[in-house]
């Protein structure tokens, strides 16, 4: 169990925030991974005190990133955002279902509804630094505001930001490169389901497809689309 202590936070838009943490010690994990958050005050108080958050920084980071949508106004969202700087997080059970393809040269297609790029930020700053080689597509759907979105467009790589409505479209897009690419879809289980069943439709083979699902209001609070 690693122990964090915040930094401070900024504000995103509606009520997504980003807060940033540092560490006692350099805290171990892969570009895209999630960990188990605790706070050890919330134990005799909630049911659920511990919530599954995706890294919005990337391993080697100075500090560690979180992003999360407050929308859900939970006792556990509600009291991130009460945080004070110097106030600790514990931080356990890391995880994730991205996972980077062997091949530098193969290319990356990245595709997340909402903050659910949330991975994307902590892959992409880690490609950017250790394989700058590998050729990336973002496709970011949303509906008015784009999360890193000024980063995303400063990086080396084909961003694409698009409306619900035109995400059909950009998924025909990115379904006939060459090499094949490794294709990852993070957002919420619907926006997942419906990118997946499109990508298969159009050909793509289901082990070229890695996904991460982020349950919103059942426990994954980190990254609801």
């Amino acid at each position: 169990m690693a122990r964090l202590h915040l930094i401070g936070s900024a504000h995103e838009y509606g009520a997504v925030h980003t807060y940033r943490f540092g560490a006692q010690r350099p805290l171990e994990f892969a570009p895209g991974q999630y960990g188990h958050l605790f706070f050890p005050k919330l134990l005799r108080q909630f049911t659920k005190p511990v919530r599954e958050i995706s890294f919005a920084s990337a391993p080697g980071d100075d500090e560690v990133w979180f992003t999360l949508d407050h929308s859900s106004g939970s006792p556990f969202q509600l009291h991130f955002q009460a945080l004070e700087p110097g106030a600790q997080l514990h931080v356990f059970g890391i995880g994730g279902h991205l996972e980077l393809p062997e091949d530098p040269a193969r290319p990356l297609v990245l595709i997340g509804g909402g903050i659910g790029v949330t991975p994307f930020r902590s892959i992409l700053r880690h490609l950017q630094r250790h394989r700058p080689q590998t050729p990336v597509v973002l496709v970011h759907a949303g509906r008015a505001d784009y999360l890193y979105s000024a980063e995303f467009a400063a990086m080396p790589i084909a961003y694409h930001r698009v409306g619900r409505e035109g995400l059909a479209d950009a998924l025909v897009g990115v379904t006939d490169l060459e090499p094949a690419p490794q294709y990852m879809v993070a957002g919420s289980d619907g926006f997942v389901s419906g990118v997946v069943e499109q990508l298969r439709n159009t050909g793509v083979p289901g082990d070229a497809i890695q996904t991460d699902t982020f349950k919103g209001l059942h426990g994954h609070d980190g990254a609801a689309a």
